[in-house]
């Protein structure tokens, strides 16, 4: 079945690696799993490894191993047959892990691939000025259960560009969701958002005609004033291909569309010390450290 995830076959002699003696990349890489759930080769050769090639082998020797888990998504025109991964339980179990407790499959393993990769569309982005990379912090949907009150963002991101910084919270949208979820979400963040200034929620759908949807919904009877310039859609496709000069749809009365650069306009400096996809954060992510977020999320 398509979506459905796969260990290794037993090797025909016992082999025990610990995860201790890989690189750290390798290790990197365990944790970014571990916290986005699952990940495609593309996505983590953005996130982790820099090369395809590189990519390819250095997963399809942990899975080999036990570490990963494995499913064959639907073909790309072309491409192939892409892959995602996951941490197996064999590998969760060796770290410390919480266990599985969620099917990756269908609507919910779409889902977790496309926050994934509205993260990697960002880092894509980074135009590599002498300003330093773009995304500073990611925090997962775990990570970010308790940043702000009832709100569940599907991630976390913070940017930074020579013009100015900026928080977004990105709600994925598969198109399933009616309009009184969706009215109820920003209803949330507007409490949320209260004296903070920087701070955007992005819905990120599949189709302008979603986005269009999605706009409509939040309108309605004068929508939600808390949230001016605050509330934003996009469609994926379009981030992927344009980056920062991506048009944004206003999920507000009154407001325009424009560009998501120029929703990073608020002053104070948002930088961590390992910026997201950097040497920097790798290391830390592989040695088992934490990165020091609190001033990217002010």
């Amino acid at each position: 079945m398509i979506g459905a995830f796969a260990s290794a076959p037993p090797p025909d002699r016992r082999v025990i690696v610990d995860p201790a003696l890989l690189p750290y990349r390798d290790r990197a890489c365990l944790r970014v799993l571990y916290r986005a759930d699952v990940a495609t080769t593309a996505q983590l050769t953005t996130l982790v490894y820099r090369r395809r090639q590189t990519a390819q082998e250095r997963l399809a020797a942990m899975h080999a191993i036990g570490l990963l888990d494995r499913a064959v998504l639907p073909p790309i025109s072309r491409g192939g047959a892409p892959l995602a991964f996951r941490v197996s339980a064999k590998a969760r179990r060796r770290l410390g892990y919480d266990p599985l407790t969620r099917s990756r499959a269908g609507t919910q393993l779409r889902h977790s691939l496309n926050v994934v990769e509205t993260v990697c569309a960002l880092v894509r982005a980074d135009r590599g000025d002498s300003s330093g990379p773009l995304v500073q912090a990611w925090l997962s949907e775990p990570m970010a259960t308790d940043l702000l009150p009832h709100t569940y963002p599907d991630s976390v991101v913070a940017l930074q560009t020579p013009a100015g910084s900026g928080v977004l919270c990105l709600e994925i949208d598969e198109g399933t969701e009616h309009g009184p979820d969706i009215r109820d979400k920003l209803a949330r963040y507007a409490g949320g958002f209260r004296s903070r200034t920087g701070w955007h929620v992005v819905f990120v759908a599949g189709s302008r005609e979603r986005v269009d949807f999605l706009a409509r919904v939040a309108k309605r009877n004068g929508g939600y004033p808390g949230l001016r310039r605050q509330a934003w859609a996009i469609v994926l496709g379009e981030l992927k291909a344009h980056g920062l000069d991506a048009m944004v749809a206003p999920l507000h009365v009154g407001g325009q569309r424009m560009a998501v650069g120029a929703l990073l306009a608020d002053p104070r400096p948002r930088r961590c010390p390992t910026p997201v996809a950097t040497d920097d954060w790798l290391r830390i992510l592989g040695y088992g450290g934490g990165e020091a977020i609190d001033e990217a999320l002010r």
